[in-house]
């Protein structure tokens, strides 16, 4: 009997042992679960508070007159007038510097390279911060100018009745002018806009035609490669009707957006285009923006009508849609950060959907722009250039 009570005792003891270890392992389970919803809890928050003030880090102060013109550029910001340009950092230091002499200076960049254009003028500079820039005068007058990111640069010339559009390459030891791409005003139409791709090798046109009352606006695609070279550089066109298509913009090498009146279209593979998504919407588009990740769209009439913002995908996927019930005057898409910008307003909304930061100023404001630390920004008035750190007031 005794061996037998010994067994039962030892299996009971095994029992309430085992019992414990699952009670201990059940209490451990519930404190991770406590801590990893806390962590996420406050994760979530830091990840999607809005806030409402700023505080001023530093301030340099601005000497210029109103004709010169900021702009984003590399983290860094464009500095740009009549008599010159120049980069400085977020402290107001200057990166490098370019001097001439224009009416109506355009700037346009892609990567480390800067190209300014004086429109109805016949020179164009061009700057990678490295050298003292390289210029090239035309024989007609520059109706617009865009660059790629190894420098070669597309400029639209006007002439009486025809127009042309010129590929250079500054750097060029021998002939700077790569290609021609002549369009008569009668046959092909009045070009609207156009843009190159960042690797120089392609370029897409926007034309409209104009025949009685009949409007006609059509998109056509070139290509410098030896595909484009068998083809006459043409390799592709779409006509879109009476809609017009204003704005082209290159978001990658070998993609291309078409923005329409009321929608945009996607378009790859630009030796042989092909169509990769269309949107279309019910009202007018009023603002675009795009980045290397992302294309916005605010759509609305007029300013009484209801604004509505759309973001996309660079495969033309609906990320996010959103009622708009404020004003803006410029819109711009930095990195994760949509800005909505008004002279004494600046909404940051995150691509996810959640508002950064919402505020109103006392003094007009010029523009605001990012730097590498996610809270810090550059702030531009009329008088100074501040590095401001966001603050959550009451």
């Amino acid at each position: 009997m005794a061996d037998v009570l010994e067994i039962g005792t030892s299996q009971s003891q095994q029992e309430q042992s085992k019992k414990k270890d699952l009670k201990m392992l059940l209490i451990a389970l519930g404190i991770v679960v406590v801590i990893l919803a806390a962590l996420f809890g406050i994760a979530y928050y830091f990840n999607n508070r809005c806030f409402n003030g700023y505080e001023v880090q530093s301030e340099v102060e601005r000497s210029d007159s109103e004709n010169v013109k900021y702009s984003y550029f590399n983290g860094n910001i464009l500095k740009c007038s009549r008599s010159g340009i120049s980069a400085i950092d977020n402290d107001g230091n200057s990166l490098w510097n370019g001097g001439f002499e224009m009416k109506q200076p355009q700037v346009d960049t892609c990567g480390e390279y800067v190209v300014v254009a004086d429109v109805t003028g016949k020179n164009f500079y061009v700057y990678n911060g490295k050298d003292e820039g390289q210029s090239i005068e035309t024989a007609l007058p520059i109706v617009r100018a865009k660059v790629g990111a190894h420098g070669v640069v597309g400029v639209l010339l006007e002439d009486t009745d025809s127009n042309v559009l010129n590929l250079y390459n500054p750097y060029s030891s021998t002939d700077s002018l790569l290609v021609e791409i002549p369009s008569n005003v009668s046959d092909e139409g009045y070009p609207v806009d156009f843009d190159i791709s960042p690797d120089g090798n392609s370029v897409v046109i926007s034309y409209v035609t104009i025949e009685g009352n009949e409007v006609e606006n059509k998109v056509s695609f070139y290509n410098f490669t030896e595909v484009g070279q068998d083809q006459n550089m043409l390799v592709g066109g779409i006509s879109f009707g009476d809609e017009m298509a204003s704005d082209i913009e290159f978001v990658d090498d070998d993609e291309v957006a078409v923005f329409r009146e009321k929608g945009f279209t996607l378009f790859r593979k630009m030796k042989q285009p092909a169509k990769l998504s269309e949107q279309s919407f019910d009202s007018t588009i009023r603002s675009v923006a795009y980045s290397d990740q992302y294309i916005g769209v605010v759509t609305g009439e007029s300013e009484e009508d209801k604004k509505n913002f759309y973001l996309f995908d660079l495969k033309g996927k609906e990320i996010l849609r959103r009622e708009l019930s404020f004003d803006f005057s410029e819109m711009k898409i930095y990195n994760e950060e949509v800005f909505f910008i008004s002279n004494l307003n600046c909404r940051i909304l995150r691509s996810r959907g959640s508002e950064k930061f919402v505020c109103e100023f006392k003094e007009g404001i010029d523009t605001i722009y990012p730097t590498a630390n996610g809270s810090v920004y550059t702030l531009l008035n009329k008088d100074t250039i501040q590095k401001i750190r966001l603050t959550k007031k009451g």
